[in-house]
């Protein structure tokens, strides 16, 4: 289980010793009141204020404002693979749905806490070197304090990494702020801030610890695979001020920094994959650590079941959940059918990232397969099935957000190669087959299964009350439902997962909620292995193609993920694929809900708009974004 390195005394240390930065400090004993005449010069005594101050600085990504639900979940809608549901002046269907403005408070209140991240991690940066104990302490206690900076310079750079992704050139500062400074500062080309990111992160490298973590702190390894991410968004497209889309002259460079880290970090093979896809989120939603499939991840915990430094995880974006057996969750993150339709059969990944179905109060699945409920489907790796459910996490929970899997890491390998290349490689071949293999279950013993109704039985009066329950087998996650009854028998039934794992058939159970109904019996059988052809990506693919192969799998690996949107811009393809979408949605029906295609601007809607509480103070801000 994860430590939660934001118990209530640290989070209540860390708020109060970054609140108060520059000018004060806490005491050696953490008190929850500050006292007031700590001055700079005696800030950081010792090695636990030091350390909390860097809690501090992790502290602004453990927020709904960035990563418990803007960033990850309001951000990243409306794409090829995912949407929001409904329309409205809810601020977060707006911005999802192309009509954000400088107005839009979101915008600012990410803007804010990012920075405020950044001003939390300069002041690490500073005043961690002035210590009497960082000059003249043991060597342990030396690699202790370095430690600390190592993990300020990567929070430093991973923030503006963001800041420039969302907003393109955005104003840029390596020092803290001072009473009397001028914080207005003027907007920086966004390759002079990369430059400034590649040099923190791999200076954090450096001081990083190599162990596997045992909490959410970042290690050597991970400031690596991060750094790599940032190089490819560095040397990819982006919006740029005069209204273009546009790569870097010198972009493969980027690719080779990228190549360059995420060769440093396969050489030490500090992970791997978990061979269940679904076991991956199981664990997620139980708060289990899992440090070699996970490799950056932001933590959420409040022990008093509020809001503070806890996520909308599983509540904002899981199947649509009637409280219950299950607490409630409202399913707000929809996946458009055509994206459903891309998957092979054989992919486990399907059926588990997406719910074609509703959970009611009995915690039975209703099928959403007749009329237009498709367009009801929603995401499904967060489900309330899978969670804690404690009291603690009713609507705000303790669902860590993971910035990177592994098989993220494995796919932009795949990526570099190719383009580096001129085309896919072995290393590149062997990098996207890993994460096909997982996804499709070949390192699982067992396979996935069907269930096939034998008698249709008598009296049933409502299919929503009917529940099929599969057991044994040695599998897990298989799941049919009722989709019609015809004279008062089960006419038709769906599979809503075909699970995996199962080594033996198991028994298929019939009964209702209701007490209505009896004789319907069913019959579950095992389906054969996906074949090697089927899990490996097709040999001799041209380098286009190739790339394209990558798009795809990105997208089915990694779905509500919080990277789709971001990929789609850094490839250049963000409009292309609204426009795919909604062809392949019209040819479902005429009226399938896909607002992204009327509001989407080219040119505009790649990057945010300066938010309005910034530029109304801040005068160096001289421009808007382009079409704002």
């Amino acid at each position: 289980m994860k430590k939660y390195i934001f118990s209530r005394r640290a989070l209540i240390a860390a708020g109060i010793a970054c609140l108060l930065l520059p000018l004060n400090s806490c005491d050696k004993e953490l008190e929850v009141t500050p006292y007031s005449y700590f001055t700079t010069a005696n800030f950081f005594s010792n090695a636990q204020e030091a350390y909390m101050a860097t809690l501090g600085v992790y502290e602004s990504m453990s927020s709904l404002d960035t990563y418990g639900y803007n960033i990850p979940l309001i951000f990243d809608a409306d794409t090829d693979i995912s949407q929001l549901s409904g329309v409205g002046a809810d601020e977060w269907r707006l911005i999802a749905h192309y009509q954000g403005i400088s107005q839009t408070a979101i915008f600012y209140n990410v803007w804010s806490k990012l920075y405020e991240g950044i001003d939390r991690a300069n002041v690490v940066i500073e005043r961690i070197p002035q210590m009497e104990l960082y000059k003249n302490g043991t060597q342990t206690q030396q690699e202790q304090l370095n430690r600390f900076i190592g993990e300020a310079k990567f929070l430093r750079g991973f923030y503006y990494s963001e800041l420039v992704r969302l907003w393109g050139d955005v104003p840029f500062k390596t020092k803290s702020s001072q009473s009397g400074d001028n914080l207005k500062g003027g907007l920086v080309d966004r390759q002079e801030i990369y430059t400034q990111i590649i040099k923190d992160m791999e200076e954090a490298a450096v001081v990083l610890p190599a162990e596997t973590p045992s909490d959410e702190r970042i290690n050597k390894w991970a400031a690596k695979a991060m750094l790599a991410r940032i190089a490819l968004f560095a040397g990819g497209y982006s919006l740029s001020p005069d209204g273009t889309m546009k790569r870097p002259a010198n972009y493969k460079e980027y690719y080779k920094l990228a190549q360059e880290k995420i060769n440093e970090v396969m050489a030490q093979n500090p992970y791997k994959l978990n061979a269940s896809y679904a076991k991956v989120f199981k664990n997620q939603c139980q708060h289990v650590l899992e440090p070699t499939e996970n490799i950056f991840q932001v933590a959420f915990y409040n022990p008093a079941g509020t809001l503070g430094n806890a996520s909308w995880v599983g509540y904002f974006n899981g199947p649509l959940t009637a409280a219950g057996v299950y607490p409630n969750s409202i399913g707000r993150c929809l996946v458009p059918k055509p994206f459903y339709n891309t998957f092979n059969t054989g992919d486990q990944r399907r059926d588990f990232s997406i719910a074609t179905y509703s959970i009611n109060n009995v915690g039975n699945k209703l099928p959403l397969v007749t009329a237009r409920q498709d367009e009801a489907w929603t995401a499904a790796k967060w489900s309330r099935e899978y969670q804690t459910n404690s009291t603690l996490e009713r609507q705000y929970t303790h669902i860590n957000w993971v910035v990177m899997r592994y098989s993220d890491l494995l796919l932009m390998r795949a990526e570099v190669e190719n383009e580096l290349n001129e085309g896919p490689n072995p290393v590149a071949y062997d990098a996207v087959n890993q994460v096909r293999k997982r996804g499709f279950g070949a390192d699982i013993a067992g396979s996935r299964i069907a269930v096939d109704i034998v008698n249709k039985g008598t009296g049933y009066a409502n299919a929503a009350n009917v529940v099929i329950q599969i057991t044994g087998g040695g599998g897990s996650d298989a799941s049919a439902a009722v989709v019609t009854l015809a004279s008062g028998g089960i006419s038709a039934i769906t599979m809503l997962r075909s699970g995996d794992g199962y080594t033996s058939v198991p028994t298929v159970t019939i009964t209702t909620t209701d007490g209505k109904g009896s004789g319907a019996t069913a019959v579950a059988r095992i389906l054969p292995k996906p074949t090697a052809a089927e899990m490996n990506l097709p040999t001799g693919l041209s380098k286009i193609d190739f790339l394209k192969a990558i798009q795809q799998e990105r997208a089915w690996e990694l779905s509500g993920e919080g990277m789709r949107r971001a990929d789609l811009i850094r490839w250049g393809i963000l409009s292309d694929k609204i426009t795919e979408t909604n062809a392949a949605v019209k040819l479902i029906r005429s009226n399938y809900f896909y607002p992204a295609i009327t509001n989407f601007v080219a040119g505009k809607h790649e990057l945010y708009p300066f938010p309005q509480n910034e530029t109304d103070v801040n005068k160096s801000i001289t421009r808007q974004n382009p079409k704002y």
